[in-house]
């Protein structure tokens, strides 16, 4: 059998496609479609008319894909994106009329949930955080614990930390404010208080933007288990944030459409190893889609 699941995220719109046998599943396919929904958003979170069929051309681009290689069923879920924008039930009967499909959408903890039933494996290594540097809001949970209760949701992603400062890139003061900000929103949300993770489990497109740059600087061989030393993401950030040029080379090469999140996205996770006094990040694969099929595999979405 198989089963898709579209992901409509404030960056893009992705399709996974995967064969489910039982408890097993493998991956038949895997499409994304960038759409940046904050060029389409007014300042009061409305989507204009072209953002809107920007989105349900994209959904509809993705359904036929998947109608190609024989997807029997087809969720089409969202998560924070669909939460800021003001006008979404526009959004969603657009989506309606062109693909009949509708939104799943995830609050935040469901979100969470998604993202440590497709990593739970991690906990192996011991006490391991799972960092989601989504969007607009940034997941946490430990891995450890299966609990929708135990996980979060903050308005601390890469696009929220972007939309505090004015310019493409923060400089020095605007980057101390983001590292402020991050530390203030975990006291104030009593984020697993008093606990050390040597493991942070990095999640997201944000997050491949930034191993993909971090191991370009690094001259990083390849390899199927991708991780980031705390020290060396410090030193790149450093130089990120000193020169101007080799930044645009190492961004344009590696992540052109995340050149806005790439370093929030590493002020995030390097303020969230200080917080925890993590060592070291691994770079994940899977996210939100995976965890949602694994869930609804294992009959636990609704528990």
């Amino acid at each position: 059998m198989r089963i898709a699941v579209m992901d409509f995220s404030s960056t893009a719109i992705s399709l996974l496609v995967e064969e489910v046998s039982g408890e097993m599943m493998s991956s038949v396919v895997g499409l994304r479609r960038s759409v940046s929904i904050l060029d389409y958003m007014n300042r009061k979170g409305k989507l204009s008319s072209k953002g809107i069929e920007k989105v349900a051309d994209s959904v509809r681009y993705l359904l036929e894909a998947a109608d190609r290689v024989g997807a029997e069923s087809v969720h089409l879920i969202s998560t924070a994106s669909m939460r800021i924008i003001t006008n979404y039930e526009e959004v969603a009967e657009a989506v309606r009329n062109a693909t009949g499909l509708d939104f799943i959408i995830l609050d935040g903890r469901d979100e969470a949930y998604a993202d440590y039933m497709a990593n739970r494996e991690y906990a192996a290594l011991g006490d391991a955080l799972l960092l989601d540097a989504g969007g607009i809001s940034a997941e946490l949970a430990d891995l450890g614990n299966s609990s929708r209760d135990s996980m979060y949701s903050l308005s601390a992603g890469p696009v929220a930390l972007f939309r505090r400062f004015s310019g493409m890139y923060p400089d020095e003061e605007e980057a101390d404010d983001i590292r402020r900000y991050v530390k203030k929103t975990y006291r104030k949300n009593g984020v697993y208080p008093g606990r050390v993770f040597p493991h942070i489990v990095l999640v997201g497109g944000n997050a491949e933007a930034l191993y993909s740059v971090y191991a370009d600087y690094f001259s990083v061989p390849p390899s199927s288990f991708r991780t980031m030393r705390k020290k060396k993401l410090r030193k790149l950030v450093k130089h990120l944030m000193l020169s101007s040029d080799d930044r645009s080379a190492l961004f344009i090469r590696n992540a052109p459409e995340k050149v806005h999140t790439i370093l929030p996205t590493a002020l995030l996770a390097l303020e969230t190893a200080s917080f925890f006094s993590a060592r070291e990040f691994i770079i994940s694969d899977r996210g939100v889609k995976e965890g949602y099929l694994r869930a609804l595999m294992e009959d636990k979405w609704a528990n």
